[in-house]
C-alpha cells in the first residue's frame, strides 16, 4: 500500500487501469467543493503535491464550466503535482497508454478542450509505475492540466503478410480507444518502431497525428485508419523491405473523415527517392481514392512516408485541427499481383500545459 493508496494492480492487459477514469469514491466521498484545502485522497492512485479531484459541472478556473469526456470525475495537477500508480504487466511485451488531457486556461467560458492521446514503452520488468506529472509553473495554479481515462493495452505487431512489405499496413493494430469517445487518439513524435502505439510505423515530426475509428470518422478500409492533422509538421513514415535495384508500387487509400475539415486536402507521398503530392478528389459514390507511386529500391530498406500538404481546420471550428486520411498501405513489386519511458509532451491543439509521463522499470 502506497500513500494516499496506491498499490499493485494485477487486471486485463486492455482497458481502464484501476480507477483510471477517477469514478470511484475516496473512503470519505468525493469532496464537496471542486478545489480543497487539505491532500486528496484517490483510490488506487498515491498523489504528491496539489492534486484536486474536479466534477463534470464544476466551475473552475475564474467561473468556467468543467466537461468531462466521459463519466463525471476528472483529476487536475497543480504546479509540481503528480498522480502514480504501479502497473503488473509482462516483462518484454510492449504497451500503449492512451489518456485524455485538457488545461484550464482563464479566458474561456466552458472547458471542452479534450483531447485523447497515446503513448508507448517496453516493458523491462514485470512491474512498472505510471506516473503523471505536471512540470509547468503556472501564474495561476488553478490552470494546471486535467487528466481522465487512463487506459493500457498490449500491443502486438501483425506479421508480415506475404504480398506487401508494409506492416500493419491497414492500422487495425494500435492503442486503446474508447468506444463512445469521437475524438480519435492523438499519436505524439515516436523515432522507435519497436516500441510505437502503431505497431510498424513511426510519428517522426514534432506534432502529432490522430488515430481514427470507423465508428466515428470515415474509413476506407477495415476499422481503424490514421488522419494527417499537422501538416508538414506531422509525419507517419516505415522503412520496408526491398531488394536494391527492384522496381517497387507504392499504393495507398486517400480520403476524408467526414468530420467537417475544410477542403482542399492533399497528401505528400514518400517512397524511397520519389515524391509527389495528391489531392483527394470528392466523389458521390465514395469518401476515398487509391492512388500510387512507382519506385526504384535503392537498398535493402526504404523509407515510405506521408505527410499533409495543408493545415486544415473544419468548417464549424476554425481553431480544430483536421486533414487527409490515409489507410490501407501496400509496397509490392511492380511486375507481381497486388492480391525507462519519459515524455515531454506539448500535446498539440488543446493541450498546452507542460505535462511529464514516466514508465520507468522499479526493482521491486
Amino acid at each position: 500500500m502506497g500513500r494516499n493508496g496506491g498499490r499493485v494492480h494485477t487486471y486485463n492487459t486492455e482497458g481502464l487501469v484501476a480507477n483510471g477514469d477517477f469514478e470511484t469514491a475516496p473512503s470519505n466521498g468525493f469532496p464537496s467543493e471542486a478545489i480543497s484545502d487539505g491532500p486528496t485522497e484517490i483510490p488506487s492512485w498515491i498523489t504528491k503535491g496539489r492534486v484536486e479531484l474536479v466534477s463534470s459541472g464544476d466551475k473552475v478556473s475564474g467561473g468556467m464550466i468543467l466537461i468531462v469526456p466521459r463519466g463525471l470525475k476528472a483529476v487536475r495537477l497543480g504546479n509540481d503535482a503528480e498522480i502514480s500508480q504501479e502497473l503488473t504487466v509482462e516483462k518484454g511485451s510492449t504497451y500503449a497508454v492512451t489518456f485524455s488531457a485538457a488545461r484550464t486556461p482563464p479566458d474561456i467560458v466552458q472547458l471542452q478542450g479534450w483531447d485523447p492521446y497515446s503513448i508507448s514503452f517496453e516493458a523491462e520488468k514485470d512491474k512498472v509505475p505510471l506516473i503523471f506529472t505536471n512540470t509547468g509553473m503556472e501564474d495561476d495554479p488553478e490552470c494546471g492540466p486535467i487528466i481522465d481515462d487512463i487506459a493500457i493495452k498490449k500491443l502486438v505487431t501483425p506479421d508480415q503478410p506475404k504480398d506487401n512489405a508494409v506492416v500493419n499496413s491497414g492500422f487495425e493494430f494500435g492503442p486503446w480507444m474508447f468506444q463512445n469517445v469521437s475524438l480519435g487518439v492523438l499519436l505524439p513524435t515516436n523515432l522507435d518502431e519497436e516500441t510505437s502505439p502503431l505497431p510498424g510505423w513511426m510519428v517522426e515530426s514534432n506534432r502529432a497525428v490522430r488515430y481514427i475509428d470507423s465508428n466515428h470518422f470515415a474509413v476506407p478500409e477495415g476499422k481503424r485508419a490514421v488522419e494527417l492533422v499537422s501538416g508538414k509538421e506531422g509525419i507517419i513514415s516505415q522503412m520496408v523491405e526491398t531488394k536494391p535495384d527492384k522496381l517497387y508500387c507504392l499504393t495507398f487509400s486517400l480520403g476524408h473523415a467526414r468530420d467537417k475539415c475544410k477542403e482542399p486536402l492533399a497528401v505528400m507521398a514518400f517512397a524511397g527517392d520519389q515524391a509527389q503530392n495528391y489531392h483527394y478528389t470528392p466523389d458521390s459514390n465514395s469518401t476515398f481514392q487509391v492512388v500510387s507511386v512507382n519506385f526504384t529500391a535503392k537498398a535493402e530498406r526504404t523509407r515510405i512516408a506521408f505527410y499533409s500538404v495543408y493545415y486544415n481546420t473544419r468548417t464549424d471550428d476554425m481553431s480544430s485541427l483536421c486533414g487527409p486520411v490515409v489507410d490501407d498501405v501496400r509496397v509490392w513489386f511492380s511486375g507481381s499481383s497486388r492480391n525507462e519511458v519519459l515524455v515531454l509532451l506539448g500535446l498539440g491543439p488543446a493541450f498546452w500545459a507542460y505535462l511529464i509521463i514516466l514508465v520507468l522499470s522499479w526493482d521491486l
